[in-house]
């Protein structure tokens, strides 16, 4: 805590010393250290767009499908409410375990199918990021910059060394929406 100090006051008294040292360049500045929003990249480009439109879809179908399951679980319960009345007790336990077996089987189905929309999704948004790679490359070097750090790891920054925007232009016109150049 004492060197964060140490540095916060030297770089307020000698602003020529700074973890991240900028130059200007005519008109463009250049800074060793840039920063992008990951999250920015895969919600606003074309390519997690997609992605997450087609999550969005899927969920949408499993939550219709859950919905008609439940229904239907709920019908067959009623039903062996209603047969309780008319069954010996050990004939009315032993459907009620069956039922009870077949209900919660497909109750970790269906968590199982839900888990798998969402890892998909995860695995989707993380071949935009490994794609996007020489993109930031390029963006780095054209800047001359030693790092691209992710603004969720940054307290305070200089929003001019921020290529979220450049990032999700290049990306767009090189990747599109993915569906293009899929394997």
């Amino acid at each position: 805590m004492r060197l964060l100090c140490i540095l916060f006051c030297l770089s307020v008294y000698f602003p020529a010393i700074t973890i991240a040292q900028e130059t200007d360049i005519g008109e463009a500045s250049f800074s060793s250290v840039l920063t992008i929003d990951i999250s920015r990249i895969a919600r606003e480009t074309h390519y997690g767009q997609r992605i997450f439109k087609e999550f969005e879809d899927a969920q949408s179908e499993l939550v219709e499908s859950n919905t008609v399951i439940q229904n239907n679980l709920e019908a067959e319960e009623q039903s062996l409410v209603e047969l309780r009345k008319t069954l010996a007790a050990d004939d009315f336990r032993k459907l009620a375990v069956e039922f009870d077996e077949r209900a919660n089987a497909i109750r970790k189905e269906r968590a199982a199918l839900e888990n798998t929309l969402f890892e998909l999704r995860d695995e989707n948004i993380n071949k935009l990021l490994q794609l996007s790679v020489p993109f930031l490359q390029q963006i780095m070097l054209s800047y001359k910059a030693s790092v691209i750090i992710d603004r969720r790891n940054i307290v305070l920054s200089n929003p001019m060394v921020d290529i979220t925007d450049k990032a999700i232009e290049l990306i767009n016109d090189k990747l599109g929406d993915g569906t293009k150049n899929a394997d």
